[in-house]
């Protein structure tokens, strides 16, 4: 071999080892990008059937002034339904909740939703670094409607039930509001829409409404209702609206068919907030008349 030819052949390998390095260096900048604020989450989007919830008629009336009735919610057939986080909120958590029970009944008056998950730690207060457990449903109002729920909805038009245990605090155990430091009222915000507020709340649960991504508001006319029981390391929280609402400003109207909605659970002691939350893809509603209820 000439010494031109091993001149040649050290150059080849010193640029192949500097292209190497490169490629390297590229791809530890990726990795560290991408688990900078958490470990991204895997979601695959297929076109498979969202699950069914048979919504039946009972002749039946919860007042929440005595609780929830948790015997007759025990009678009621059990929804499992899966939660992931919402990615699109940095950063992604660390642990998430994995499912939450839903149960669902009217009584051609009202239409009631219990949400039930496992949560180790009740979090009822909302002071600097402290957040308050909530949940939440969302109903897309226009006819057709995302093929998933990643952002937790609105690309379009939706009517919002936000359920928030400090909330709840306040409404049934009359808890002293000038306690509470931060709300994070709006539950799809990446951050506080509003300073500090001291009105009282007149509901557990806010009735809100958006057009899409950042434009969540409540609703002139709160008309949802609601109440949660923490018990034995799990949330049971009711939520009630009448099915034909006095109000028909940017809110669902339920009718004797079928109707899509997600579900949403924050967990305040892992610091969820805002977009930071584990929620459902789309689960369809079929609501039946008394008549073709068991």
């Amino acid at each position: 071999m000439s010494l031109l030819e091993k001149i040649f052949k050290k150059k080849v390998i010193i640029f192949m080892m500097a292209i190497s390095l490169v490629l390297a260096f590229i791809l530890l900048l990726r990795w560290g990008f991408q688990h900078s604020r958490g470990t991204p989450v895997s979601i695959t989007v297929d076109q498979k059937q969202p699950p069914q919830i048979k919504v039946q008629y009972y002749d039946k009336e919860i007042n929440f002034q005595n609780g929830i009735d948790q015997p007759f919610w025990d009678s009621l057939a059990n929804n499992e339904i899966e939660l992931i986080h919402q990615v699109t909120a940095l950063p992604w958590p660390r642990a998430f909740m994995s499912s939450v029970s839903v149960k669902t009944f009217h009584n051609n008056e009202n239409i009631y939703f219990y949400l039930s998950w496992q949560d180790e730690t009740e979090n009822r207060e909302l002071s600097a670094g402290r957040f308050s457990d909530a949940c939440a449903i969302m109903f897309p109002l226009d006819e057709k409607v995302e093929k998933s729920t990643i952002m937790m909805g609105f690309m379009g038009r939706a009517n919002i039930w936000h359920w928030q245990a400090v909330a709840d605090q306040q409404i049934w155990f009359k808890f002293d509001r000038e306690k509470v430091y931060v709300d994070f009222h709006y539950p799809f915000e990446q951050q506080e829409t509003f300073t500090v507020s001291k009105q009282s709340p007149t509901s557990a649960v806010s009735d809100l409404m958006a057009v899409r991504v950042g434009t969540v508001t409540l609703k002139p006319s709160q008309e949802v209702t609601g109440r949660g029981i923490y018990t034995n390391g799990f949330w049971q929280v009711v939520l009630r609206r009448a099915i034909q609402p006095s109000d028909s400003i940017e809110t669902i109207n339920f009718e004797f068919k079928k109707q899509l909605c997600a579900f949403a659970v924050w967990n305040g002691e892992s610091a969820d907030r805002g977009g930071r939350k584990s929620i459902s893809d789309w689960v369809e509603l079929e609501i039946l008349t008394r008549d073709n209820s068991n």
